[in-house]
């Protein structure tokens, strides 16, 4: 029985991992883009793109706890309904600008 039950909990573990909810920040306030984060922990965020109407994805976390290994958290602006400037945050590989030493 215990078996079982470690089976069916590490079955079900990747499918958790790759539920990642995605909100279009331009119909979305500031403070609801950053609850949404905070509270589903990674969330894809996208925009689309002036004229091309192409649509913009990017990955943010609610915090460092969800970042790979050799992953650092920076803060980056993303435009919503009430500002062009709503502060998330977002991992990237620590060694991107050069050295990890900030």
């Amino acid at each position: 029985m215990k078996r079982l039950v470690i089976g069916l909990v590490l079955t079900l573990m990747p499918v958790e991992a790759s539920a990642i909810v995605r909100y279009m920040v331009q119909g979305m306030t500031c403070s609801e883009v950053q609850a949404s984060v905070e509270r589903d922990g990674v969330a894809i965020l996208y925009q689309k793109a002036g004229n091309s109407g192409v649509p913009l994805y990017d990955r943010y976390v609610a915090n460092q706890s969800f970042c790979q290994g050799g992953q650092t958290i920076i803060r980056e602006s993303v435009p919503t309904a009430d500002t062009k400037s709503c502060r998330v945050s977002k991992c990237i590989d620590e060694n991107r600008f050069g050295s990890s030493n900030r």
